[in-house]
Order: structure tokens, then sequence, then C-alpha cells
């Protein structure tokens, strides 16, 4: 293997290149989505611990990233090793992540509130110690404005194709053992997604090693933590992404968190309701070339609105399914939730993919003021602040469901806490994704002056060398 990945000077990456980089978010992806989605249900519905206190040990668990982020941000730019810089921290997280794994999905008999957040603290460290060195890998090979959005695109198929496998792996245990009934937070379910992480993290680690190298660091000087602190908040491009992310993160926690139980109780689907979110993550794979094609023939972040747009529309039509199509016609419930996913399904990776390409060009902004490649710390920096609303979303969602007398255990339940259900699961989340939508409208660098700076920051680099 050569270290031969484009670092900004023109050529694209090969195919292999772009696969060997992108699959490895398939692990990654395969044990996020019962931390989002699952675990909830999983632990204050099956396993029995108390619903409130289960939304705020998530919260606690989740701001425990707020001080190891930035942190592992900081010390991935700065290592130099032989190996490189992003590889030593994902071979250090990997066994972390893999035992964290299996003490989540696989809790031995009863568990306690301290065994969730000794295990769910250490499963999102792992995640620290892995997620910010790649995605700021993914960052530094491509220089190109269209070439960017490649890298993030073939990571959101693999993602989503990640996503597939985790709600394959609850649907595959009930075919097989007829648990019908809440089988997506059954403890054989998690317990098969523990044992997929011992197969797919070694695999996936080995893949990414043996095809993509990592561009050589320049030799600049290093800035210190305050001014480059200060450098981050005056930096008016990243300032935008970062306010959108924060509506955004609160936005899919809230919903996420709350979405198993959504469908199951407000909408009464059961075992049909992980095929809302089979169907989700297909139209995502589905949609993803066509936001990488929208962000190169036009600005990344119009593209982005257009798709949140097109979300916000078909989401707003779930209340209407909930209170009127459901008393009225309760067989057509599932066709038309289809329909809504459908659409979501399509537009949500455009998040993922135009998010982190704008990143990645905001890593070039950030090169020109403070002199320094610091790609890690601005994933860091913004998924610190991404966690922490994330935490938030999930730390009130839960505890209100429970103040309004929501009760997963229970087969029935009172309008009131139908209510709630119906709006802390969409009209919340409504409301926060078009404030996210409204702000990354008016991102200030278009296609244009993303070229003119790239250039500028190639013409210094090349100075400096």
């Amino acid at each position: 293997m050569t270290d031969s990945t484009n670092n900004g000077n023109g050529s694209r990456l090969s195919v292999w290149q772009l696969v060997g980089y992108g699959q490895f978010i398939v692990p990654l992806a395969i044990i996020g989505l019962p931390i989002g989605i699952y675990i909830p249900a999983f632990y204050a519905g099956t396993l029995g611990l108390d619903l409130a206190t289960v939304g705020f040990i998530l919260m606690i668990a989740r701001l425990s990233d707020v001080v190891t982020d930035p942190l592992i941000g900081l010390l991935s730019d700065k290592t130099k090793t032989r190996f490189g810089r992003r590889r030593p921290w994902i071979v250090v997280g990997a066994p972390l992540l893999v035992i964290s794994s299996l003490m989540l999905f696989r809790p031995p008999g009863e568990v306690t509130n301290l065994y969730l957040l000794i295990w769910i603290s250490a499963i999102y460290f792992a995640f620290t110690l892995i997620a910010i060195p790649y995605i700021a890998w993914g960052t530094e090979i491509a220089g190109d404005y269209q070439d960017r959005s490649r890298v993030t695109g073939t990571r959101e198929v693999f993602m989503q194709l990640g996503l597939l496998i985790a709600i394959s792996i609850p649907v595959a245990y009930g075919v097989m053992y007829g648990t019908g009934g809440n089988v997506a937070s059954s403890r054989g379910a998690m317990a098969w997604l523990g044992w997929s992480t011992v197969l797919f993290v070694p695999l996936c680690m080995l893949w990414l090693f043996s095809s993509v190298g990592e561009p050589p660091r320049p030799a600049v000087t290093s800035v210190p933590f305050g001014r480059g602190i200060w450098l981050v908040l005056k930096n008016r491009p990243f300032r935008i992404l970062l306010i959108a992310s924060m509506f955004g993160a609160l936005a899919s926690s809230v919903g996420m968190g709350v979405g198993i139980l959504f469908f199951e109780h407000a909408l009464g689907l059961g075992a049909q309701a992980p095929l809302l979110i089979l169907v989700t993550f297909v139209c995502a794979i589905l949609g993803a070339p066509l936001w990488v094609y929208l962000g190169g023939r036009m600005s990344k972040h119009r593209a982005l609105g257009y798709a949140a747009g097109a979300s916000i529309l078909a989401f707003a039509f779930v209340p209407l399914i909930v209170l009127w199509l459901k008393p009225a016609s309760p067989e057509l419930v599932l066709p038309a939730m289809l329909a809504v996913v459908t659409v979501q399904g399509l537009a949500s990776s455009a998040g993922a993919i135009l998010g982190l390409s704008i990143l990645a060009d905001i890593a070039d902004i950030d090169m020109l003021k403070s002199g320094e490649p610091r790609a890690a710390f601005l994933v860091s920096f913004l998924g610190m602040v991404r966690k922490i609303f994330e935490a938030i979303g999930i730390g009130m969602a839960l505890p209100a469901l429970a103040w309004a007398g929501f009760d997963p255990k229970m087969s029935t339940h009172s309008d009131r806490a139908i209510d709630a259900l119906l709006i802390v699961y969409c009209v919340v989340p409504l409301i926060l994704s078009l404030c996210s939508m409204i702000v990354i409208w008016h991102y200030p660098v278009s296609r244009e002056r993303q070229a003119r700076l790239s250039a500028l920051l190639a013409r210094r680099i090349a100075r400096r060398v």
C-alpha cells in the first residue's frame, strides 16, 4: 500500500479508494442505530428500567463527549507516527467498541442504572476514539469541491447499508424464532446485534488500512489551544454550519429516541414497525447519488436546504395520519407512513453527504486562518456540540413522556399520553428542522468562492514547502 491518495492536488480518488474508505462506516452504523433507536425501548421496556431515568442516563453519557471529543481531535491532529495520524486511534478504539457493544446489547440477567451508565459511556468513548480520526481522514483525502462530496456520498451509502443490516438483524431474528410483537427490542435481537460487531469491526478495519493512505501532514507550526478556539468561533461559515447542526441534532435525537415507541404505541404497527425504518434506509441509499450530483451542480448548502424542505413537508402529514387516518381507516396507516418515510429517506442522506462535505471545505478556510491542518479538531468540535444537543434532546424527550403518563410497558394509553408522544416525535422535530433549514440557507460560501480559497491555500502550502 502507498500513501498516494489525493492531497488537494486535483486528482480524483479511485473507486477502490472510495469503497475502501467508505465501507468502514458499516460497523459504526450497525452499532449506532440500536443506541439511538432500540436502547431506550430495550432498557425501559424489555429490561424494565424507569423511562425517565433511562433518558437521564443517556443524556449524561452523551455529555461526557464534551470533554473527550475536542481532546481526541487535538491529539489526532498532532499525532506523528510511521503509520499516520488517524490509524493509531482507530486501532485503540476498535477493541473497546467490540467489548462495550457486547456488554450493552447482551446484558447478563437483570440490569441496573449503573450498568447502563457504565457501558453506554464506554461505547460512546469508543466511538469518539474511532469516528473523529476516521471522519477527519475523509476530509483530507480529497481536495476538490465535488470529490469531497464523492467521499461523503460513498461513506453515506455504506452508512445506510450498515443501518439496513442493523434493522434486518432483529427482523431475521423474529422470522427465525417467531417472536412477533416488539421483536426489535427483544433480548435475542439485541444479542445478535452485539455479536455482529465482533465480525464487522476487525474485517472492515483491515480493509480500510489496506486500501486508503493518509496524506502527509504539511510542515506547519501548531496553533495554541486558546487561539485555535478563537479562530474557530470567528469562522462565520463554521458558525452557520454549527448552528444548523444544533437544531438538526435536537430534532433527530428527539425523534429517533422515541421512534420505536411511536410506531408501536401511537400507530399500533407492532411487528411492522421495523419495516418503516428499513424503507427509510433503502431510500437513503437510493437518494445518495442525487445529492452528490446536486451538490456539484449547485452550491452544497442550497441542495441541503432543498432536501430539508422535502423532508419537513412529508413529515408534516404524520399528525394527520395519527389523528384522522388511524381512527377512520386503520388499514391505511402503514401505506401512508410508508409514503412519508420514502420521501424522508430520499432526503435524509443529504445531511451527512453535503454537511460533512461542507465541513471539509471549511477546513480549508480554517487552515488559511490558522496555518495548521486541523480537520480532526473541527470534526470533534462540531461533534461535541451536536452531542450536547443530542443529549439534551433525548434527556428531555423521555422524561416529558413519563411526565405525561406514557409507560412503554403498558399496552393501552390515555389520550394525553398519545398526544404527548405525537408532539415529541413529530411536532417538536418539525419546528427544529425548519430552523435548521433556514440557518443553512444563509451559508455564505459558493462553489466558485470555495475554488478560489482552495487555490489560495495550495499556493500558500507550496510556498511553505
